[in-house]
């Protein structure tokens, strides 16, 4: 049965045709984005998750057509792991831009865990795998997720015999189109419980190492049940006492957080130099993509060290790592390119010594600048806010679950 749909736009009655193709069987689910419907493809009589999204966030012309063109990043990711994307546009009817997406049936990661006290260091690998996979095709491709979290982790039901759950992860290049819709001076992209530093300001560069620090605070929440943050603990928590944690505090080694929290034996040996690794608030100092990160978690968990891609085609947009020395990514929640910074050991001395130094102290101030300007902007609306709106963040995934859940993965 379906679940009824929370009103955040006018809702498509069943029998209306999207994109020319999609006829609405029924609603799915909500969130703040617009709605997710059961629509069935005309031209080739399969269900599809029909994604609308709510006509207030894109009013903007360009934000429509935007959408319809990052909708297609998915896409171009070599991974069995990315949710498939099987049409994007912007509806001539009514104008609201669609998404048009496999059907999975299951759940979220985070509705699995609600149920189970923590996984199996097997059960986390297996699920980080998958995970990495698809992130580390998608940092080959250029393309930076930028809002990792469980709610965007899909544990489907798997119609193979090889194993009961595909893991999927969703919505590459979505978050953006929400946050440029709300746009401020001090706008944050991201959800506050798993971004990165560098999230925090408005014009930072974007990484693949951005996707690794919620990779590690995934790992950490999937071992221990708990959240890394030691102001999460209470329930409820204000955004700027986050912030705090995430910009200022010391980030102490995972055992002693999780002996704090009262769940030390569910850390591994050696783990915490992966996660404080992961953790590194300069991202040069970071794994450098999700497959560095998964082959040195690999390595203390017992899995393969490896990650396997298809071979590239002729015509596919990834390049050789070797030809990209200082390749310049695409993010799909950012609308400029960027090149990751050279770890302090790579930067090469330049002649300008005096003038470098003066650089880098404006850099540091203007920094120093913006963050007090989020803290300020923050503290200026501080008050306590639910654990489950942090987590769900502006761009919370809309979850396309017709059937049962999913069953429990378990280690192969």
């Amino acid at each position: 049965m379906l679940r009824p749909v929370v009103p955040v736009a006018a809702e498509l009655a069943p029998g209306s045709l999207v994109g020319g193709d999609f006829r609405v069987v029924g609603p799915l689910s909500a969130g703040g984005m617009g709605a997710v419907y059961v629509a069935e493809q005309q031209s080739t009589g399969k269900r599809r998750a029909l994604k609308v999204m709510h006509p207030s966030l894109v009013s903007d012309p360009a934000l429509r057509e935007r959408f319809a063109q990052e909708a297609r990043v998915g896409s171009m990711i070599q991974s069995d792991h990315v949710v498939q994307v099987v049409g994007a546009g912007v509806d001539a009817q009514t104008g609201a831009p669609w998404l048009a997406m496999e059907l999975l049936e299951g759940e979220n990661l985070a509705q699995y865990m609600a149920r189970h006290t923590a996984l199996t260091r097997d059960e986390t690998l297996e699920v980080l795998r998958p995970i990495c996979h698809a992130l580390g095709a998608a940092h080959a491709a250029g393309v930076v997720h930028r809002d990792v979290k469980p709610e965007n982790v899909f544990l489907a039901r798997s119609h193979s015999t090889t194993a009961p759950v595909s893991v999927k992860v969703l919505d590459f290049g979505i978050a953006k189109l929400v946050a440029q819709a709300h746009a401020t001076s001090t706008a944050m992209m991201g959800t506050p419980l798993w971004m990165a530093p560098e999230q925090s300001e408005p014009h930072a560069r974007i990484s693949p190492a951005t996707d690794v620090w919620a990779l590690g605070l995934m790992a950490f929440w999937m071992l221990t049940g708990r959240s890394y943050w030691r102001s999460v603990s209470a329930g409820t928590v204000s955004v700027h006492q986050l912030l705090r944690e995430i910009l200022f505090e010391p980030v102490v080694p995972a055992s002693l957080r999780a002996a704090e929290l009262g769940v030390a034996p569910r850390i591994p040996a050696g783990f915490d130099a992966w996660l404080a690794r992961c953790l590194e608030r300069e991202p040069a100092r970071r794994f450098a993509d999700a497959r560095a990160a998964y082959a040195g978690l690999a390595q203390l968990l017992g899995g393969e060290p490896t990650l396997a891609y298809a071979q590239a085609s002729p015509a596919a947009i990834t390049l050789p790592q070797a030809a990209l020395p200082t390749p310049a990514y695409a993010s799909a929640e950012s609308g400029a390119s960027f090149t990751p910074a050279l770890a302090p050991s790579a930067r090469r001395p330049s002649g300008g010594g005096f003038l470098a130094l003066v650089a880098v102290g404006a850099v540091a101030l203007g920094l120093a600048l913006v963050i007090a300007a989020v803290l300020w902007w923050v503290d200026a609306q501080d008050s306590p806010i639910p654990l489950s709106a942090l987590s769900a963040g502006a761009s919370a995934s809309v979850v396309p679950s017709a059937r049962a859940p999913a069953p429990r993965p378990s280690a192969r």
